[in-house]
């Protein structure tokens, strides 16, 4: 593979195949994931974007909803609607930025770290298998990639 032209993994070349895409395998991927994740999630009452939410305040604490936008990867209107049921369900707190009122800052409760340890304890051995056969030196040449690949298609 090493000296390959690049050319072939674009859709338009006379020498492309689909099972070489790397797009197609990251689709694919994601989709495995996520029907994984959703098995797993469903049967603790809950989905893919909450346990998004518990995890990301879980490692950061108070976190701005809108900063909360960015690390999720769900746009804030749709995010606001997922914090106010949450809310509902006394898995977080939002209230008013004490520096800044235009700002709501949101975290976790009690209940949400309790929903957050069970989420991590039922979906451990998804990455587990996701990763079997890996190592550590596969795994961050695999992370160097995407975040390069991810770089290229942010800058406009």
């Amino acid at each position: 593979m090493a000296g390959t032209d690049p050319q072939r993994f674009i859709p338009e070349g006379t020498d492309f195949h689909y099972d070489e895409f790397p797009f197609y395998w990251l689709v694919r991927l994601h989709a495995l994931y996520t029907q994984e994740l959703e098995r797993v999630l469903k049967r603790l009452n809950t989905g893919i974007p909450q346990r998004r939410v518990l995890l990301i305040l879980r490692r950061h604490g108070i976190v701005s909803v809108s900063t909360l936008a960015t690390h999720v990867i769900i746009k804030p209107s749709t995010l606001t609607r997922i914090l106010q049921r949450m809310r509902e369900d006394g898995l977080l707190e939002m209230r008013t930025n004490a520096e800044d009122g235009r700002v709501t800052d949101v975290l976790i409760t009690a209940e949400g770290e309790a929903l957050a340890t069970r989420i991590e304890q039922a979906t451990h051995r998804i990455f587990v298998r996701g990763y079997q056969g890996l190592s550590a030196d596969d795994l961050e040449r695999l992370m160097e990639t995407l975040r390069h690949m991810a770089t290229n298609l942010s800058e406009h």
